[in-house]
């Protein structure tokens, strides 16, 4: 690295010059006196030599992270002949905040020339973004002369979307296999009283009626509901992004996804993740506690890429689409082609739920004042509710979801009737 002039250089140099030029027009010898002092410390700073840094070495913490909590980047490297303090300057994505309020630090060199820099940050919001180029700034003891050097280190950190605990979950219409929570029609072993029969060879003692046998004189039984586990498959707009990040459309259908799979998981569901929008990308459903991991993988590689390509969501195969899943629709209902592929499911007979973002709040404060305007607004919403009364003529429980509130709200207009599902094996 090669040093140049500073701006404080620059400055005292201008102002030199300033100084001698008036004290020539205006025939003052005094300002000649002024200027010197000026002068003295140029002089007595020559340029350093040249130096280099190397060993540079950048270090984040192990992910990946949630969303609002917080990892550590820590900067090493070594100057070879160092003249003055250094300047660390990290280039930061703008989702990722620090601990400072400006991220950089002046480091001054230990004997050796061994630089090392440490920050705390914070992920605003889930994805996938990239760390790795940092910029030394060099000085001399006088501040007159600096270098600047770019190092590039490529390191990705993950964010986790953050979900919360719903409770109150929409009950699909058709269960899947046993040990689950949902009431199923057919009868079995469960907890739910269904019926009363007489005693047959093969049914267990302990299920006998005491109190209708001894009245009827013969033994009869209890029958139960068999309580199985749902399909649950969360399917999300990527089409598009509106709003600001993080307060942007695709972030609140993340956290809702991530909301959503913690609650049905808890429920021994199966649960899988499907995102359409230019491409489209699946996880297949499965159970337990590492299924919630991959779910949260698949949500922070989610991303906005349009094309014209589009492939039918009624052609894919059972196993990534299975016919008795509950499919869940997150989408802000920007884009028609999700509603016309929405609507197409519900036709087919499946169990379809639509949950629309308004995006009327988030982007309250970008509108311009004319789109602020109360009966913009309620024009805007009729149009909506037309939507979504379309989309209810087709078979889907479409609801209204504002991202102010809970998604708990909106997900008890959608429940279904208290009764026993039907079992699709």
């Amino acid at each position: 690295m090669t040093f140049r002039p500073s701006a404080l250089a620059h400055a005292l140099l201008v102002l030199l010059a300033w100084t001698f030029c008036l004290a020539i027009l205006l025939g003052r010898v005094e300002l000649f006196l002024v200027g010197v002092p000026l002068l003295v410390p140029i002089l007595r700073s020559p340029p350093p030599t040249q130096t280099k840094i190397r060993d540079f070495r950048l270090v984040v913490d192990s992910g990946p992270f949630m969303e609002g909590e917080e990892f550590g980047v820590a900067v090493s490297a070594t100057v070879d002949a160092p003249s003055g303090p250094v300047e660390v300057l990290p280039v930061l994505p703008s989702l990722l905040t620090s601990s400072p309020t400006r991220p950089a630090a002046a480091v001054a060199p230990v004997g050796d020339g061994r630089i090392q820099w440490s920050s705390r940050h914070q992920c605003r919001a889930s994805g996938r973004d990239e760390l790795g180029v940092v910029f030394f700034r060099l000085w001399d003891h006088a501040g007159l002369w600096v270098a600047e050097s770019r190092h590039e280190q490529r390191t990705t950190v993950t964010a986790y979307p953050q979900g919360t605990l719903v409770r109150s979950l929409p009950k699909p219409r058709l269960t899947g296999a046993p040990f689950g929570v949902h009431l199923s029609r057919k009868l079995g072993d469960g907890t739910d009283f269904a019926d009363i029969r007489q005693f047959a060879p093969g049914d267990q003692v302990r299920h006998i009626n005491w109190p209708v046998s001894l009245r009827m004189r013969r033994l009869h039984i209890n029958q139960f509901y068999t309580e199985r586990s749902g399909e649950i498959i969360i399917l999300l707009d990527s089409f598009s992004n509106i709003g600001l990040r993080p307060n942007a459309s695709l972030d609140h259908c993340r956290r809702a996804a991530a909301s959503l799979a913690m609650g049905y998981l808890r429920q021994h569901d199966r649960v899988g993740l499907m995102d359409y929008g230019g491409w489209i990308h699946t996880t297949r459903p499965a159970a337990g506690p590492r299924q919630y991991a991959v779910i949260l993988q698949s949500l922070a590689r989610v991303s906005i890429a349009p094309s014209q390509f589009l492939q039918d969501l009624t052609t894919l195969p059972e196993p990534i689409l299975p016919w008795h899943a509950l499919i869940i629709a997150l989408t802000p209902l920007a884009d028609p082609r999700f509603a016309q592929m929405v609507g197409r499911l519900a036709e087919q007979g499946r169990d379809v739920v639509l949950l629309a973002l308004r995006t009327d709040e988030i982007c309250a404060d970008l509108a311009p004042a004319m789109a602020r305007r109360k009966l913009t607004r309620r024009f805007w919403l009729l149009e909506r509710e037309q939507q979504l009364r379309e989309l209810r003529s087709h078979g889907v429980r479409a609801v209204h979801w504002a991202p102010t509130l809970p998604i708990e709200t909106a997900l008890m207009t959608v429940q279904r009737p208290g009764v026993a599902s039907q079992a699709s094996w």
